[in-house]
């Protein structure tokens, strides 16, 4: 659990932030969680420096939506952004404000997706755009953000690096779509247990794999036909594409040692969403499944314990967490919390479109439960024990019961308290 919160006093410093996003990383896509089907010494660096929050959900399993809640604090039917390519709203807070108001020297370099590659953005001033693939964007970046920190930018600052990969996994389901090759098993991770598709999935989710609904030119859920060599293939190159974004990610860290700022920076590392690794045949992102929900979320630096934490956390934490660690006012009307503190939550939700407001879901995770709500079609609910079944094979919403009844209730709660139009069930 995380220290106490910063407080400056007399003329102690306030601390540094430096944000560091990848997109599209799966929680277990880093070396030091105990995957040793790739080495990640710079992520595992910051784990060992601070809190891993363990069980980190992300607000909406696509780039845009997930990145307004980032930075605001609030979920995406709030910011409004339900799509990839929609702005945060005008007058609503965002990080950089905050933090540009509260002093702080406030610099943006890479991805940013609200609405467009790169600009729009509130409250930084950009120091590089990026619009290209992870291995064509991510070294220009970690080097224009390596030299932002050499050139001594003055305290306190907050620096976001935002980068691409492993989201490049998009582009290589693109070009490998349809082949037929054969790995060498004794190099290739395994395929994970649970490929199986459920064939009473809701219909929100059997119509996103059948009607190839595409969200960015890229087709979702096509792994519904692959074979598993198929699958080891694209975990293989999958986790290549995150130690290349680790190696990148290792540059801006040693720039700030180099620099002698390491000892005053509070690092946050996280990932837009996850990726959805062939479990239920499922690649990409935009679904409710474990593997494209959880995110890897870590926080180190000052006023921040070492260890690890399994209370339920949410990409909506990242902004108030923050706050308080710099002793800046966060609005109270955001939907995180700071777990820079003793926290405890019920529950965390997320959110979901396919294309349209006609096909929509909602997420309300417990610590030992998931409920999905579909807004349309039949079997439009899913319910899964995940400690009896981490992998989600077994949906036990239609069987009732008092743990069905309970998640409805929370989930109706939670949309009256947020001011969220979904439907009651």
């Amino acid at each position: 659990m995380l220290a106490a919160p910063f407080v400056q006093t007399g003329a102690a410093k306030r601390p540094n932030f430096l944000v560091i996003l990848t997109d599209q990383q799966t929680h277990n896509a880093w070396s030091g969680c105990g995957n040793s089907w790739l080495k990640t010494p710079a992520m595992d660096s910051i784990a060992r420096r601070g809190t891993v929050f363990t069980n980190a959900v992300c607000p909406y399993p696509v780039c845009s939506p997930s990145r307004s809640t980032i930075f605001t604090g609030r979920m995406p039917h709030e910011t409004g952004v339900m799509g990839n390519g929609g702005p945060i709203p005008a007058g609503m807070p965002s990080m950089g404000e905050l933090f540009r108001v509260a002093g702080y020297n406030t610099a943006y370099g890479g991805k940013w997706h609200l609405p467009k590659s790169f600009d729009g953005m509130t409250g930084f001033t950009k120091i590089i755009g990026g619009s290209a693939l992870g291995k064509d964007m991510d070294a220009p970046l970690s080097n224009a953000c390596s030299e932002w920190l050499r050139r001594s930018p003055g305290g306190p600052f907050l620096l976001v690096a935002s980068f691409m990969n492993p989201h490049d996994i998009c582009d290589w389901i693109r070009r490998h779509k349809g082949t037929r090759e054969d790995p060498a098993s004794a190099v290739m991770p395994p395929a994970p247990m649970n490929m199986a598709v459920d064939p009473n999935e809701p219909e929100a989710i059997q119509y996103h794999r059948t009607a190839g609904y595409d969200l960015m030119s890229q087709a979702v859920g096509i792994a519904s036909d692959w074979r598993r060599d198929d699958v080891r293939l694209y975990l293989h190159d999958y986790y290549r594409m995150v130690e290349q974004v680790d190696g990148e990610i290792g540059k801006v860290l040693a720039a700030l040692r180099e620099t002698g700022q390491d000892q005053n920076t509070v690092i946050v590392f996280a990932s837009d969403h996850g990726e959805g690794l062939g479990g239920h045949r499922w690649a990409q992102k935009a679904s409710f499944y474990e593997e494209s929900l959880r995110v890897p979320f870590f926080v180190a630096g000052p006023g921040v314990a070492t260890g690890v934490n399994g209370e339920l956390t949410t990409l909506a934490d990242i902004v108030p967490t923050m706050c308080a660690l710099a002793g800046i006012p966060a609005p109270q009307d955001m939907c995180g919390v700071n777990v820079a503190t003793g926290f405890e939550r019920p529950f965390v939700t997320s959110e979901l479109r396919y294309g349209t407001a006609e096909r929509e879901g909602r997420m309300l995770r417990t610590k030992r439960h998931k409920y999905i709500l579909f807004n349309s079609g039949a079997r439009a609910e899913q319910l899964f024990d995940l400690e009896t079944d981490p992998g989600e094979n077994f949906n036990l919403a239609s069987r009732g019961g008092t743990a069905l009844d309970d998640h409805r209730r929370l989930m109706n709660e939670w949309l009256s308290k947020t001011g969220d139009g979904f439907r009651r069930v």
